[in-house]
């Protein structure tokens, strides 16, 4: 029963009857997943629908630097592989557990789609019916969104880059849009990295899902806070950047004092039970093109100063050492 009702959330199956349904789940199992366990590897071409039960999996993708690149975030309740199921083409990512996870996959691995496919043709014939059905539909979203003259960009952007836990933009987004915010920006601009000191002890005294209720509540907090033109992205874990375009460096260092003691106003109470817990922030700044000529390597001198920060004993925003070039 249990997996019945998982793959009726499945939009491929949902229109599905509950016969048809059931033939699915006799073919489908469970399968438990340590932390950081690969569920399936770029290159590979098994074709498998995924539905998590418990736990949260991320889809990454390596990059031509070699770095692991986050392209998207899916937990319990949700679905992934739709479309590489009834395609044979490689994967282009892989999928890895974030946390203990148990998935349930159809097919059973081992199992052959081809075979189940031909011992039940008129079902599969229902289900590739019902995905022309889900591609017919997402055309016509974007058409619509397209006519939207003024939004569809940041819309269809939001879908693009979306980190799905905080509504915020993903780390994607600073990969693959800052070196062109850079150049289309007239004079300097900053790059501000956002790191919670304390808050493992979140985790450690509540566990991880009230701590993605933190992160949810502190991206809040971060988006209510910006001002217009800013860009605020959850980079990992519980580390947010943000962008900050058109800004002298004074301006720069006064705003992410401002971010850091704003900040450290979030509310945790409603789902820490009243108790408080004092959350300070350290800030890594990074200024282009003062400290960097671009994206990456501003990304890199953000990321690099708010560890610093940290070491040296947290609450507190700091800057790179030397400027671009400099020794």
């Amino acid at each position: 029963m249990e997996r019945l009702e998982l793959l009726s959330s499945v939009d491929l199956f949902s229109q599905l009857s509950q016969r048809d349904l059931a033939v699915l789940a006799g073919h489908a199992s469970f399968y438990d997943f340590a932390p950081g366990e690969c569920v399936f590897e770029a290159g590979t071409a098994d074709r498998e629908l995924f539905v998590i039960d418990e736990g949260e999996v991320r889809i990454v993708r390596t990059g031509d630097d070699g770095r692991e690149l986050d392209l998207a975030r899916f937990v319990a309740g949700e679905s992934f592989g739709e479309q590489d199921f009834l395609s044979e083409s490689p994967r282009t990512a892989s999928a890895v557990s974030d946390r203990q996870s148990r998935i349930l996959i159809f097919p059973t691995r081992g199992t052959s789609l081809d075979a189940v496919m031909m011992e039940h043709p008129k079902l599969f014939a229902r289900v590739l019916h019902q995905f022309l059905v889900i591609v017919a539909g997402r055309i016509r979203s974007t058409n619509q969104l397209v006519s939207e003259n003024s939004s569809w960009v940041q819309e269809l952007r939001q879908q693009v880059f979306g980190d799905k836990l905080t509504g915020l933009y993903s780390r994607t987004y600073l990969d693959d849009e800052l070196g062109g915010l850079l150049a289309r920006n007239r004079g300097e601009a900053g790059l501000l990295m956002v790191k919670p000191d304390n808050f493992k002890l979140i985790n450690d005294s509540y566990g991880h899902e009230v701590g993605d209720q933190a992160l949810r509540i502190l991206a809040n907090r971060l988006r209510a806070i910006l001002r217009e033109g800013d860009v605020a992205v959850r980079y990992r874990g519980n580390e947010f950047a943000v962008v900050i375009p058109s800004s002298d460096a004074r301006e720069l260092v006064a705003r992410a004092e401002e971010i850091r003691e704003l900040m450290r106003q979030a509310d945790l109470g409603p789902i820490t039970g009243g108790a408080e817990i004092p959350l300070t922030f350290s800030v890594g700044l990074a200024v282009y093109p003062k400290h960097a000529g671009d994206g990456p390597t501003l990304v890199t001198c953000a990321h690099e100063a708010v560890f610093a920060a940290r070491d040296d004993g947290g609450d507190r925003v700091l800057c790179p050492a030397h400027s671009a070039g400099g020794s």
